[in-house]
């Protein structure tokens, strides 16, 4: 009975401070080394390593963990990423629990996320290199600045990445060499939207992990041009690829859709963008 008591009366202290306080996260860290160090007229807190670094969210709050960062802005939220296209470059984004579509070691600067539905995705800038853990099917939280590449594809920059678990890879979805790319969405004349290609037939799918196929074309240092019979050729890139397909192969091809452009100011082109060997197949 008296241990019952005690246990009460710290719940109802504990209560009380709840109401008269609200709630609190106090400063803590979990960390390898650090504290706080002075010398003269100076005091200087740190840590060495944070094992436990992020940002947490959830209906109604968010929360970074670990990071010294002073005045931190707070990222707008983004349930899909078809909403955070429809917002301006140098909007501070969250967009929380989407499928990585591409490994570590696929692309150098960048990574791709989607939706779970497939309904959306978008590049995810990473200039520094490849991050080490990432692996087609994780699921991650992404918070970044929104910006667009030079040849007008909505990307995610200066990245925070948390992986939150796994799932298995999704897979492409197929499309003819006339819907790769697909129109525009929003408005991105003006900014507000993602641009689709010259002749955009369809719903945008740039971020998109599409499948088509076609016969090569025309070949070049570090791509092919393959079509399906529609007049409507598609450029792949095979930079990330050890053996190229050769002039008149019949190919299918799996990739990342984007864009390209053969120089500034001209028109934006269907780009598929294979992740290694296996994303590209021939007879």
């Amino acid at each position: 009975m008296k241990t019952l008591f005690c246990t009460l009366l710290l719940l109802a202290v504990a209560a009380s401070l709840v109401g008269a306080a609200g709630y609190q996260i106090k400063w803590y860290s979990i960390n390898s080394g650090g504290g706080l160090v002075s010398g003269g007229g100076y005091n200087l807190n740190s840590t060495i390593g944070q094992p436990a670094a992020g940002f947490v969210k959830s209906t109604s709050y968010l929360h970074w963990v670990g990071f010294w960062a002073g005045e931190v802005p707070t990222p707008a939220v983004a349930s899909k990423v078809s909403d955070a296209k429809l917002w301006p470059d140098g909007t501070f984004v969250s967009i929380a629990a989407k499928i990585a579509t591409s490994d570590a070691g696929d692309f150098a600067s960048f990574f791709y996320i989607e939706e779970e539905t497939r309904a959306s995705g978008i590049r995810v800038s990473t200039p520094g290199g490849p991050i080490a853990t990432l692996a087609r099917g994780k699921r991650v939280n992404v918070i970044g600045t929104l910006g667009t590449t030079p040849a007008g594809e909505r990307e995610l920059t200066g990245p925070i990445v948390v992986i939150i678990s796994s799932r298995d890879p999704l897979l492409p979805l197929w499309m003819t060499n006339k819907t790769v790319g697909g129109g525009d969405y929003g408005d991105p004349g003006i900014g507000l939207g993602q641009y689709g290609v010259l002749g955009g037939y369809g719903t945008i799918n740039v971020g998109l992990l599409i499948q088509t196929w076609g016969k090569v074309i025309a070949n070049g240092t570090d791509y092919v041009l393959i079509n399906d019979g529609s007049g409507t050729p598609v450029r792949v890139d095979t930079s990330t690829l050890s053996d190229p397909p050769d002039m008149d192969e019949y190919v299918t091809v799996i990739g990342l859709s984007s864009l390209y452009l053969y120089e500034p100011g001209a028109d934006r082109l269907r780009l598929i963008l294979p992740r290694d060997d296996a994303d590209v197949d021939w007879p």
